[in-house]
Formats: structure tokens, sequence, C-alpha cells
């Protein structure tokens, strides 16, 4: 299996090679991503170690046999050894010891501080909110004890487009795809044979067995355990569109200091929300959520609140979902536009570079409730980039320049003003000159 991206964490681990003392580092990042690949591929000779949620005793007898023969009567005896013994040593899934006996923290925790070797720890996890609670809270055993803490994200567009290109998808489906399922390899390995997008939709997702119908939900209620049902609710009322806490509080149906505790719990701790900033306001009021991760909103969207149709008829909604992808795909466009702006910028498709790139919304000056959204903001001292973003079929006209120069003019800003509309289906003729235009080809040049 061919192994694509992850240069700057290879680099990293490899460069631990060469330490000159003891080392702890916690690597962590949500399932599929890649972790035990990354760790295997440069350390293959590592003493491994998965965790599972057996007891104890179990698996102490189970890892004792892997360096000693013979079985150890206690952790310490263990942990003593182990490090002794290895060089490199990896406990993957380690926050499996908090359902295991969380007191093996306490024991890793002594024995780690009074090794004097220069061995190699590397602890691996996939629940990144347990993980965290770990390594993080001052009041754990292992706090301050890591040298290094990684976060393993997934993978960008351009190294998500590099992944697809290998299979021989083009430039447009490969958006399409990165929509579906983000930037997650696991998931993107799942495209290496090709067919059509309708078919592999269904394949993936609502045939009976297919592989990720039922991923969202064990990925999710892993990481909350029994109190998922709350953060589904979060979840399902944000959706794909981003929207203010009253809003998201609202549609859950919660008390509000419930919904805005896990709110602020898949925020903060989580990682699975992230806040949407209005760029250019002066107000720190109006903040907005959305789901980062393009698979989890697919999934909710398509699947999770779609359970009772999917399950009673899954061809009926494969169909819904084919015929209602366009808006999704148009909305997770936007977050993927905003991550090329560099690339944009390097191959001269837009005059300057931007110092921040978000999204603006606001009141309609004169009005006492119209509003309007801007699809992105890229400001610079004295200028700034104001972006309409198209993921339709049919090319754009003049009355969508039209309608974002009107826009503009709503902007709250006296620095100069840039419209740029990049479109999937290219423009129709007599486009205001005012204009910057971007199409998919454009798009395709600019990521090399």
């Amino acid at each position: 299996m061919e192994f694509f991206d992850r240069a700057d964490e290879m680099a990293f681990f490899e460069k631990l090679t060469k330490r000159k003392s003891k080392t702890m580092v916690a690597l962590f990042g949500r399932r599929r991503i890649g972790k035990t690949t990354l760790l295997k591929k440069v350390y293959p000779d590592a003493r491994y170690f998965f965790i599972d949620t057996r007891s104890s005793e179990t698996l102490l007898k189970d890892f004792s046999s892997q360096i000693f023969e013979g079985s150890f009567d206690n952790w310490e005896g263990f942990f003593r050894a182990l490090f002794r013994l290895q060089e490199v040593v990896i406990f993957d899934e380690f926050q499996n010891f908090m359902r295991v006996d969380q007191s093996i923290f306490s024991v890793l925790q002594k024995v780690w501080d009074e090794n004097s070797g220069k061995g190699l720890l590397i602890l691996c996890g996939s629940y990144v909110g347990m993980m965290k609670r770990i390594f993080l809270d001052d009041k754990a055993p292992l706090f301050g004890r890591c040298d290094y803490k990684v976060e393993l994200n997934q993978f960008r567009f351009r190294d998500a487009l590099e992944m697809m290109r290998s299979f021989g998808y083009s430039f447009e489906e490969a958006l399409e795809w990165y929509s579906v399922l983000g930037g997650i390899p696991q998931y993107l390995w799942l495209l290496e044979e090709r067919t059509s997008f309708e078919k592999k939709i269904r394949e993936l997702f609502f045939d009976r067995f297919s592989p990720l119908r039922e991923e969202g939900k064990n990925l999710l209620i892993g990481e909350f355990g029994t109190e998922h049902p709350g953060y589904f609710s979060v979840l399902e009322a944000i959706g794909y569109f981003d929207r203010d806490a009253g809003e998201i509080v609202d549609r859950t149906g919660m008390e509000r200091t419930k919904a805005m505790k896990y709110l602020s719990e898949l925020t903060n701790s989580y990682g699975i929300i992230e806040r949407v900033e209005n760029l250019l306001s002066r107000s720190k009021r109006g903040l907005r959520y959305t789901i980062q991760d393009n698979f989890l909103s697919f999934w909710m969207k398509y699947i999770y609140s779609r359970q009772n149709a999917v399950e009673f008829d899954f061809e009926q909604a494969l169909t819904y979902t084919i015929e209602n992808l366009e808006e999704y795909i148009g909305r997770t466009f936007e977050s993927t536009v905003k991550s090329l702006v560099p690339d944009l910028y390097r191959a001269e498709k837009i005059p300057f570079l931007p110092e921040r790139v978000g999204k603006h919304w606001g009141k309609i000056p004169g009005t006492r409730d119209k509003t309007y959204e801007i699809d992105l903001i890229g400001e610079s001292s004295d200028r700034i980039l104001v972006f309409e973003c198209k993921w339709r079929k049919a090319p754009v006209g003049p009355e969508v320049a039209e309608e974002l120069i009107e826009k503009m003019q709503y902007i709250p800003d006296k620095r100069v003003k840039v419209p740029v509309i990049i479109s999937k289906s290219g423009f129709k003729a007599n486009m205001p000159k005012e204009v910057l235009l971007i199409d998919l080809r454009d798009l395709e040049e600019s990521t090399g």
C-alpha cells in the first residue's frame, strides 16, 4: 500500500530516533486517520502493544508474554522490564486503560519518572477527548509527563487530491469525494476501485453491509460513551450549516445550559465543531458553529438524520441523497476554496495574499431585518477580497456578479474591495470586467 503525505510528521518522528534522553510522546487523532500506519512505517522494529478492553489481568499476561517467558504479577514489574529491554515502545489505543484500570496511569507515571534510560515511549489514542483528559488534566497522573503532544489531522484537500489522482479521479471528482469523505486516509482508500459516483456512494453508505453506514455512530459512541444522545442532538441540529448558539439550542429542544455544555465540549474537548467568526464585524456576538469534519457532516445529514428512510427503503434514501448533494457540496466547496487561497495567490489568480480568510455576514443598511452573507472574505491592510463560490451545473451569469457587487456595498469597511467569483461550471458572456473570474481549471492549475 502506497504511503501518502505526512512528510512533516515523518520528519518529526524520524528526528526522535536521534534523541539523547528518554522521551514520551502522546499521539492522538480520530479513528482511521493513519496513526498506526505512520508509526509502523517510521518504527518498524518497535515493540507494539494494542490495548483493548479485556481485563487488566488478561492484558498483563498477554503483554508479558511478548517480552518475557512467563507473566508479571503486576504492571510495575512489567513496565520496568519493558523500558529496560526495549528502545522504542508504542501503546496503541492508550485511552482504553481508562476502561481497563485507571490505576495503571499512576503506575506508568511512577516507573517512567524513575526510568534512567533513553527509550522512546509513544502513547497513541483515537478518542481525542479521552486522550486530552489523560494528558492535559492537571489532576491526572500523566499531566506534564509528555515531552511532545502531537495531534494527527486529516489530509488537507491538496494531499487528498494527490491520493485520488493516483486512483484516476479528476479534479472535480476529487472535490466531490472530499466533500463526502473528508481527508480520512482509510476512507479515501475505499475509492481505489473506481466506479460511478452514485454506485460508489451506494456501496459505501447505503447497501446493507456498507463499510461506512454505521461508521459515524461507532466513531461518536466510542468517543462520547453513554452521553452520546445529547452530543448527537447538537450535531444533528447544526447539520451542514453554520448556526449560532441560539438556533442550535432551539433545534435540539434541550435546556440551554445542557445544550451549551455539549456544544462547548464538542468544540473545546473533541474538536468536532469549530467556531465561525464573523470577519470584519466589530461585535463579538453572533458567533456561529459548524461541523469541521466533512465525513461526519455528510453522515449526520444523509444517514443519521434519515436513518428510518435508510433502513426502510435505502434505494429511496440514496436517490434523495444524490438529488440533494449539489447544495451540500456547495457548502463544503467554500471551505475547500478557503484552504486553497494561498495556492491561488502563488498561481497569480488573485492579486494579493490575505492575512486572514473567513466568513462575513451582517444586516443590510437601512433595513430592519434583511441580512446579507459573504461566502469568504480575505483581508490585508489595505484591500479586501470578496469571494462568491458557486457549485452548480449551469455557468454563472452577470446577475450573480451584480448581486456580489451590491453586497460589497453593505460591508462596513472602507478598504478597497476586490470581487472574486469561483465557479464549478465556468461563466456566461458579458460578465462585469471588475470581477475576477476563477473556474475549476484555474483552481486545478493553482494546485500544481
